[in-house]
């Protein structure tokens, strides 16, 4: 056991000396941090690990959602959320989705600015499939920052009528704006009946109560 383990160590370790012997843009980042870092240059090391991270950004051919949830209240910050205790919603009640879309671009405004954002498709299926609606640009999500934030905390409201209770497949697609790519997200929702009203109660008959007798005036009448 010993012996076998050594042999994965020796196997990794030879793996790490050879790697400046394949030269790229992701070594030759990864080296400048390094020699950065040893350089007691913690800032420069940052900056050039932000390129690095944009590189790796700026690779994938689409949105990345790295989460979704329903939830029941707007998320503003990302990953600060509580998941929905259940997917149960009334006819006509608002459906809150919270997503993690990676990826995306961005375009340079004045002053400095960067906007991004997405285009909003939505899908209505059944659980086996069946398309019952497309709505495609329900929505759109627009930010505008002084920097190239890569946390984007995506919130989405879905109002739903016309749908017989039931469980259905709710399929979101993120378009950039910015760029062709596209993220799409599947979250399946329950939809109940509203609960049966409650029987008015019935209506109290108000007691009325006889008038008194008049009194004649100066008491009893006086017979001489």
């Amino acid at each position: 056991m010993f012996k076998k383990a050594s042999v994965v160590a020796a196997a990794i370790l030879a793996t790490s000396l050879a790697w400046p012997a394949f030269p790229g843009p992701i070594v030759d980042k990864a080296t400048e941090i390094e020699e950065l870092l040893a350089a007691s240059n913690p800032k420069g090391a940052l900056e050039v690990a932000s390129t690095l991270s944009a590189d790796v950004w700026e690779s994938g051919p689409d949105i990345t959602i790295r989460e979704a949830a329903l939830v029941d209240a707007p998320v503003t910050m990302l990953g600060i959320y509580n998941p929905r205790q259940d997917d149960k919603y009334q006819i006509g009640a608002p459906i809150l989705i919270y997503a993690e879309p990676s990826g995306y671009g961005y375009r340079a405004g004045g002053d400095g600015l960067y906007s991004f954002g997405f285009l909003v498709d939505l899908r209505v299926m059944t659980e086996a499939g069946e398309v019952l609606g497309e709505l495609p640009s329900v929505a759109k999500l627009d930010v505008t920052s002084r920097a190239q934030n890569r946390e984007f905390p995506a919130n989405l409201s879905y109002t739903l009528t016309g749908l017989a209770p039931g469980r259905y497949v709710l399929e979101t697609t993120l378009r950039d704006k910015n760029s062709q790519k596209a993220g799409t997200f599947q979250i399946s929702i329950e939809i109940v009946a509203p609960p049966a009203a409650a029987p008015a109660p019935a209506k109290a008959v108000p007691k009325v109560e006889p008038p008194e007798a008049a009194q004649p005036e100066g008491g009893e009448e006086k017979i001489e």
